[in-house]
Order: structure tokens, then C-alpha cells, then sequence
């Protein structure tokens, strides 16, 4: 190997891929800082429960509390859900005695999880102590009708929050390329929305013309901090964690004012500097590996850094491929090939009703217009492959090696290690 060149080793799944890149080439390796985790992880949990922001503390908000549903997200984040659960349940039990305590996953359009992956999830005790509840976004007998936004967008959300005498909602926050920001309002719309809210809320990204990664004041995330004003989530516990899934900080309280206050401090853990695009964007997904409507998060981050005309080099293992939901992958054979400024239009002419399939569609179609894309992705089948409009690599060197064919020797390459929640910005915005 010539001593030029520089050596990195990007996370894949459960191991590391080696990439070799010319020194003189590369102009800059994007991982997320080195930050203190919280020394005591159940003391920051129990600090932030007895100190929350815009709410009472939660014993005081649980006494004479019956009927506990406590709302989580699923197994394609990285939320360190087993480090804050017991905790959480150890105060919930102090605070509300014999109280009854459900779990509902916040699946979003996802598919439910098995009973094997929630206890590796949440750990094995609690897993076999709680009843556990996988929501389904497409069983209409299982929602109830909230009425509608001042937008108009219908609020259809899983009946069992109005069923509880308290809701709860655990959620990571990290960098989300739709919602600006992962947690909060998020656990609610979409992960325990129907269709038709699901629908509305993801079309008013399909009609923007920029990305809203990072960004709070933007149109989604305003809209479902409409919806949550309108469902029966009490309290939020926001879990600020890095890229080794260990908590920073957790911020608790209010949905959406606890949910500001802990991405004031998520920024310093996930936000990454640039100060100038790259010809060549290599872009692990991890964490957000587990299929490729998880591993675009990955294709938004270089958006942010590529330049028009460039090349992205994905690298994700997907082993459950494009996704399990049936429904996105229909919407995006459907509407493959079309310029990004016509899926929308398509789909509405076509009565198309799967408004996340959608809005995936009409970003794949924005990336491959501004630049090529190639994946190193095994699990990503042929045909899936095809759809989505990929070539793919055989390697991750190879693939580097292809984008120097087509940029030439003198490429600038960008290397990004945890593209699936950096956040690239640049100074000054």
C-alpha cells in the first residue's frame, strides 16, 4: 500500500471497512466529536425526571396515576433505550404504586418487531414484565380522530394514548434529514400516526425545494408540533447520546419545549463543520444501517457536502434491503425515473396515498440530479437496486476507484464515518 495514502476504517453493521485514500486527495474526514459522556447514566435520568423543563416533576405528575403508556421508538434508532428504562420504571413504580404500565413501540411505517428483537432492545427483564404493543400505521380500527391542525392535517393516532391515565415517550435526538431533528414530537407523528396523518405531514417536505437537516423551524417539524398539542403525551424524556450510544445528557419535560432544549445540546454532538464541497462524498450509513430507507439518511448528509456534478459512494450492509414495507417499495417502482419536480404530481395522478414513499422517492430522484450514486451494500437486492436507480459497487475501493475514473485524478474527497446522523454545517448558518 503506498505510503500516501491515508487508511480509515469506517463502521458497517457490526464491523469496519478499510478504505484507502490518497493523501493529496483527501480533503476532509467528517466524524462526530469526541464528547464527556454522562458519568452516572442513571443519575442523569433520574436528575432530569425530578428537574424537567416546562412541566412538574414526573412523581408529582404521576401520583394517583392508574394507567401508565409509556411510548418508545424501534429497533432502526440507536436510542440506548435499556440504559434509561430501568431507571425510568424504577421512578414510575416509586411515584405510582400497582399502577399498570404499557409499552407501545412507535413504529412509524415500519414494520412491528419481533418479540426476540424487543427484548434485545429493551433487555430481557423488562421485556418479559411489560406488555409490549408493536403499532401498526395501517390498521384504521386501532386509531382514533383528533380532529385536524389550524393546517388542516387530520390528527388519526394510536387510540391507546387516550385510553391511559399518563403517556410517556422515550426518544433519542439526533439529526434528522425530514423533521430536522429526531425525539419530541417526532415519537408522535409519525410514529404512532395513521396514514392520512403520516401522508400530510411528509408531503410538506415533498414540496420543498431545500433540506431541512438540522433545521427546527421547518415545515414538518412545525406541523407535528401541532399534532402533539393535540394528543395526550405528558412528558417527554429526550436522550442525548454519541456515537458509542453513550448518554450525554437526557432533558425531560414538556413534548416540544424539553425536546428544543436537549437539541441545544445534541448540536454539539452530532454537528461537523465543512467549509468546502468535495468532488467525491464516501458516506457510511451506520448507525442507520439497517435498510436503505434508514441508509438514505446517509445520501442527505452528502447532499450537504458534494458538489453538483459529483460523486456520493454509499457504503451500508442493509440486510433487510430496501425496506419490509411493501408499500414504499410498490411507490417507488411506480415512480421511478421521474424528475424530482414531477413525483409529486405523479403520485397524485396515479392516487398514490403513501406520502413517506413518496417523499423517499422524490429525494433519490434530487440526489441522482446532483450527482452519481453508487452503494457498497450487499444486502440491497438486484431489483431493489434497480428501482431505487443505483449502481453498485463491488467494493468500497472499487467504488472509490470508479469515482476517480469519472472525476478525475485530481478529485477531492470527503470521507463521512457515521453518515446516518452527522450533521454537516456550514459557519456561520
Amino acid at each position: 500500500m503506498p505510503e500516501t495514502d491515508v487508511v480509515l476504517d469506517l463502521p458497517f453493521g457490526d464491523r469496519l471497512l478499510r478504505l484507502s485514500v490518497p493523501r493529496s486527495n483527501l480533503l476532509s474526514v467528517m466524524t462526530p466529536p469526541d464528547v464527556t459522556p454522562a458519568p452516572d447514566p442513571a443519575a442523569e435520568v433520574r436528575r432530569a425526571l425530578a428537574s424537567p423543563v416546562g412541566s412538574p416533576p414526573l412523581n408529582e405528575m404521576l401520583h394517583g396515576v392508574q394507567d401508565i403508556l409509556i411510548v418508545i421508538d424501534d429497533k432502526t434508532r440507536a436510542t440506548p433505550q435499556a440504559q434509561v428504562l430501568p431507571t425510568l420504571l424504577h421512578e414510575i413504580e416509586s411515584g405510582a404504586v400497582d399502577a399498570k404500565v404499557t409499552f407501545l413501540i412507535a413504529n412509524g411505517t415500519h414494520i412491528p418487531m419481533t418479540p426476540e428483537e424487543i427484548a434485545q432492545r429493551v433487555g430481557a427483564d423488562i421485556a418479559r414484565r411489560y406488555l409490549f404493543v408493536n403499532h401498526d400505521w395501517r390498521k384504521v380500527e386501532d386509531l382514533v380522530d383528533l380532529g385536524t391542525t389550524p393546517n388542516g392535517t387530520p390528527i388519526h393516532v394510536n387510540r391507546l394514548v387516550t385510553e391511559a391515565d399518563s403517556v410517556l415517550a422515550v426518544g433519542g435526538v439526533v439529526p434528522h434529514p425530514l423533521a430536522g431533528w429526531g425525539g419530541g414530537a417526532k415519537m408522535i407523528q409519525p410514529g404512532i400516526c395513521g396514514r392520512e396523518t403520516t401522508t400530510a405531514t411528509h408531503h410538506l417536505e415533498t414540496v420543498s425545494p431545500i433540506s431541512h437537516f438540522g433545521r427546527l423551524s421547518n415545515p414538518m417539524r412545525l406541523e407535528i408540533e401541532e399534532i402533539v398539542k393535540k394528543v395526550p403525551l405528558h412528558f417527554m424524556v429526550n436522550v442525548v447520546f454519541d456515537s458509542k450510544g453513550r448518554i450525554v445528557r437526557v432533558v425531560a419535560g414538556d413534548p416540544i419545549a424539553s425536546h428544543h432544549a436537549a437539541v441545544d445540546t445534541a448540536r454539539s454532538v452530532w454537528q461537523v463543520p465543512v467549509t468546502e464541497l468535495a468532488d467525491i462524498v464516501v458516506v457510511s450509513s451506520y448507525p442507520a444501517d439497517w435498510d436503505f430507507w434508514q441508509a438514505m439518511k446517509a445520501l442527505y448528509a452528502a447532499e450537504l457536502v458534494v458538489k453538483r456534478g459529483g460523486d456520493i459512494l454509499l457504503a451500508s450492509p442493509c440486510p433487510e434491503s430496501y425496506t419490509l414495507t411493501e408499500e414504499h417499495v410498490e411507490t417507488q417502482a411506480r415512480l421511478r425515473g421521474l424528475p424530482a419536480k414531477l413525483v409529486l404530481k405523479e403520485a397524485m395522478r396515479l392516487g398514490i396515498t403513501d406520502g413517506a414513499g413518496v417523499n423517499a422517492t422524490t429525494f433519490m430522484a434530487r440526489i441522482k440530479e446532483l450527482a452519481f450514486v453508487q452503494a457498497f451494500s450487499p444486502g440491497i437486492t438486484d431489483y431493489d437496486m434497480d428501482i431505487l436507480g443505483l449502481e453498485r459497487a463491488t467494493s468500497i475501493q472499487d467504488g472509490l476507484r470508479r469515482a476517480f475514473e469519472r472525476q478525475g485524478a485530481g478529485a477531492r474527497v470527503t470521507v463521512i464515518t457515521h453518515g446516518g446522523d452527522t450533521l454537516p454545517v456550514w459557519p456561520g448558518l
